[in-house]
């Protein structure tokens, strides 16, 4: 009895040695690369001259600044409230400038003040920006963008109409291919007239809403 528990425990301490061996240089492995692997990439942004496409997603806030007429009667509950939701896709053309061109489309769900159980914003957008200090790991820009919007419950569109945009943002490079992005936006949105679903007719309306997007994008050299 004594001899086969010995013999187990030597079989176990063999195994575990084995393992354990085996971790170690699986690790190493990953931690010290082959001496013919290639040199670790830059973290600054590809050189001038290249252009690549950039795409990403971005957390967004629509604060409503001014709901214009279609709130105009303050004996009944607006609207159109403050809200926040997601740009996505974001995709675009960087220049081997300074230049920026691309689209967007954004979801927001909007406080309606209970005239809709699911009040939403969606906007689709061709959107241009211009990056200062190009080339550095922190690179201001102003932008713009031109587009469509589209309001109503769920995805109905009880409303629409033309909305514009100016953009002023920071980009940090955290690797060669990637950037995250802060970016306060001013919106102009117009919307026809609508009824509501408390059957109130709402008049045309010049909307006015200030956002801060939160941006993760990717740079991919073509």
């Amino acid at each position: 009895m004594e001899r086969s528990r010995r013999r187990a425990s030597a079989a176990l301490a063999s195994l575990v040695f084995s393992w354990a061996s085996a971790w170690i240089s699986l690790a190493a492995a990953q931690v010290a690369p082959p001496a013919d692997a290639p040199a670790a990439e830059s973290p600054l942004p590809p050189p001038i001259g290249n252009p690549f496409i950039q795409y990403g997603v971005a957390f967004t806030t629509e604060v409503v600044a001014s709901p214009g007429a279609m709130c105009a009667n303050v004996a009944v509950p607006c609207v159109l409230g403050s809200g926040g939701g997601i740009v996505f896709p974001r995709i675009g053309w960087r220049s081997a400038g300074p230049w920026y061109v691309g689209g967007a489309y954004e979801l927001s769900k909007q406080d309606a003040n209970t005239l809709y159980p699911l009040a939403i914003l969606q906007q689709l957008r061709g959107e241009a920006r211009y990056y200062f200090l190009a080339g550095q790991v922190l690179t201001p820009f102003v932008g713009g963008a031109a587009g469509v919007a589209g309001y109503g419950n769920e995805w109905a569109v009880n409303t629409f109409g033309p909305d514009g945009s100016t953009t002023l943002g920071v980009e940090a490079q955290v690797s060669r291919g990637t950037v995250v992005g802060v970016a306060l936006n001013y919106r102009v949105l117009y919307f026809r007239s609508f009824v509501d679903s408390a059957n109130l007719e709402r008049p045309g309306s010049v909307a006015q809403l200030f956002g801060l997007d939160i941006q993760l994008e990717v740079r991919d050299p073509y």
